[in-house]
C-alpha cells in the first residue's frame, strides 16, 4: 500500500479534527482571520459567505485533492477557556469559566524589556471557575481514568520538519529536489521530514502531567543550536518541589502538582533566571563560535530567581544566548547586540545580515529581493455591486488593515474598558476625500460589505487615511 499525507486531502473526512479546545484565544470574530468562513466550514452554523467556494470558476488546485463541495460543521465539540464572555464562548459547546489575572499564579514576559513579572493570585477564583493550570489538570485526571480499557500506551508515527539551527538546514544546499514529484528518493531529515514513532501513554497522562519528566535529566535543555546539561537543576527541583513518592512512570521526579511548581520548573531551567544555566549556555555557544562569551552571565553565576522573588519585586533577566540584545546598566536592550559585539554569526544560513532569499519558491514569485508589488485585485466586490442597494451611496474602495491602535492582537479589541480610549467599539478609518463622496460624517454607522461577509462599524474620518 501507500501512505500519503493529510495535507494532500484536508476535506476528507478523516483528515480534519473533531474537538477544539480555545485556550486564551478569542478565535471567532477577533482573531481568525475570515469569521464567516469559520461558521460555515468549522462549525457549520448561518454564515454571511455571500461568494462561491474557491474552484467553482476558476482554476483548481494540482497538488490538493479537490472535493466539489466542501465540507460544512467539521466540529462535533468547541470547548473555550475565558474569563470573558467572548465572540468564542458565544459559539462554544462548553465554556469553562478560568480565572483572571489577578486569580492565579503565572509568569509573565515579552522580548520587549529585560523583566520577569509575576501574576499572583490576591483572591480565589470567582465562583466554579478556575486556574488554567487547575482546569488542564483536571482534564488530564478525569482523562488517565476513563481511557482505561480503551487506550493504553499507543504507538504514533510523527513527521517533524528540517528545524532552524540544526544541520539539516543544509540538507538540500543547492537545490530543493522533491521527492513527492519523483525527483530524489525520500530520506528523512535530507528530502523529507524527520520520521519518528511515538509511544503515547494514555492512562498515565496525569501522573506525566504533574511531574518533570526523564529527559531533561537524561538529554539536558537547549534551544537555536544549542544544548547542555541539566542535571544539576533537575536535581534541585526536585528538592525545591518535592520528588512525586507515587509508584508509576513519575516516581522519583520533581513533581509539578500547582500552578507555582510549573513556574519554578521555567524559572530554575530557563537561563534567563538561573544564572547557572546561563553561564553553561554562553560556554555551549562558545564551542560553536572559538569565543568566551561567559563575561556576559558570570557575575551572576550564583542567582537563581525563585517565584516568590518576583512576587516580591520583578527581576531582571540574566543575559542569555537565547535572546541577541544583553541585561547591562550601560547599554540599552536591544536586538543584535551580541552578534556585533561579541562576533556572534548572524543566524540566518551566511551567518551575515541577509537580505537575498534564494529559496526556489520565493524567486519564482520574483521576491528574491524585497520589491515593490502594486495591490492586487481580488475580484472581492465583483458581482454584488449596486444589487442590493439599500437607499445609501455605496463607493467601492480598497481595504487595508494597520496594526491596531488600541490592543495588541485580539487582547483588548474587545475589551469595552479599552474600547472606551477610542468609540467604543468596531471602527472602520476613512479618507475625507472618500467620506465626502459618499455623504459620509465621522462617527456614523457604515456598512462594509464584499463577497466574504459584511460589518458594521463606526466611521472614522481622518486626514492621515489617503484617498
Amino acid at each position: 500500500g501507500t501512505l500519503e499525507m493529510s495535507c494532500e486531502d484536508p476535506d476528507a473526512p478523516q483528515n480534519w479534527p473533531r474537538n477544539m479546545f480555545v485556550w486564551r484565544s478569542n478565535l471567532l470574530g477577533s482573531s481568525g482571520k475570515g469569521h464567516e468562513y469559520f461558521c460555515k466550514h468549522l462549525l457549520g452554523t448561518e454564515n454571511g459567505v455571500q461568494g462561491k467556494d474557491l474552484g467553482k470558476d476558476d482554476a483548481k488546485p494540482a497538488e490538493v485533492k479537490w472535493h466539489p463541495n466542501a465540507p460544512q460543521g467539521k466540529l462535533d465539540l468547541l470547548v473555550t477557556l475565558d474569563f470573558r464572555m467572548s465572540t468564542t464562548c458565544l459559539y462554544s459547546d462548553i465554556v469553562l469559566p478560568t480565572a483572571s489575572w489577578y486569580e492565579k499564579n503565572d509568569l509573565n514576559t515579552s522580548d520587549m524589556h529585560p523583566f520577569i513579572h509575576p501574576l499572583s493570585a490576591a483572591v480565589d477564583p470567582v465562583w466554579e471557575s478556575r486556574s488554567d493550570w487547575e482546569i488542564y489538570k483536571g482534564f488530564a485526571k478525569t482523562f488517565s481514568e476513563v481511557c482505561v480499557g480503551h487506550l493504553g500506551v499507543e504507538k504514533e508515527v510523527v513527521l517533524t520538519p528540517i528545524m532552524h539551527d540544526t544541520p539539516g538546514e543544509m540538507a538540500q544546499a543547492f537545490e530543493v529536489k522533491e521527492w513527492k514529484k519523483g525527483h530524489c528518493e525520500l530520506i528523512p531529515g535530507k528530502t523529507a521530514p524527520q520520521i519518528t514513532v511515538v509511544e503515547r501513554d494514555y492512562p498515565n497522562t496525569f501522573k506525566r502531567f504533574t511531574a518533570l519528566g526523564p529527559l531533561l535529566d537524561k538529554l539536558g535543555n537547549g534551544g537555536k543550536g544549542i544544548g547542555w546539561k541539566t542535571g544539576t537543576e533537575v536535581e534541585q527541583l526536585g528538592q525545591l518541589n518535592g520528588k512525586t513518592l507515587d509508584e508509576g512512570v513519575s516516581q522519583g521526579m520533581p513533581r509539578i502538582v500547582t500552578d507555582i511548581d510549573a513556574c519554578e520548573v521555567i524559572l530554575q531551567l530557563a537561563p534567563e533566571t538561573n544564572g547557572h544555566v546561563a553561564v553553561k549556555a554562553w560556554e555551549a555557544l562558545g564551542k560553536q563560535t572559538g569565543r568566551d562569551h561567559t563575561h556576559l552571565a558570570i557575575y551572576r553565576e550564583d542567582e537563581k530567581i525563585r517565584f516568590r522573588d518576583i512576587q516580591a519585586q520583578p527581576r531582571k533577566i540574566i543575559s542569555s544566548p537565547t535572546w541577541s540584545g544583553i541585561e547591562s546598566e550601560t547599554v540599552s536592550y536591544n536586538a543584535g547586540y551580541t552578534n556585533v559585539h561579541e562576533y556572534i554569526p548572524w543566524r540566518t544560513l551566511t551567518g551575515r545580515q541577509q537580505f537575498y532569499q534564494d529559496h526556489p519558491w520565493m524567486i519564482a514569485f520574483g521576491e528574491g529581493f524585497g520589491s515593490y508589488r502594486p495591490p492586487v485585485d481580488l475580484k472581492t466586490t465583483e458581482g454584488i455591486h449596486n444589487i442590493k442597494p439599500n437607499g445609501n451611496k455605496e463607493i467601492q474602495l480598497n481595504f487595508i488593515t494597520p496594526h491596531q491602535k488600541w490592543g495588541i492582537h485580539s487582547t483588548y479589541s474587545d475589551n469595552l474598558m479599552m474600547l472606551t480610549l477610542n468609540r467604543g467599539g468596531t471602527v472602520v478609518w476613512l479618507s475625507e476625500d472618500d467620506a465626502k463622496s459618499a455623504g459620509i460624517e465621522d462617527n456614523d454607522w457604515v456598512e462594509l460589505f464584499n463577497i466574504n461577509g459584511a460589518v458594521a462599524a463606526r466611521a472614522v474620518v481622518s486626514q492621515r487615511v489617503n484617498p
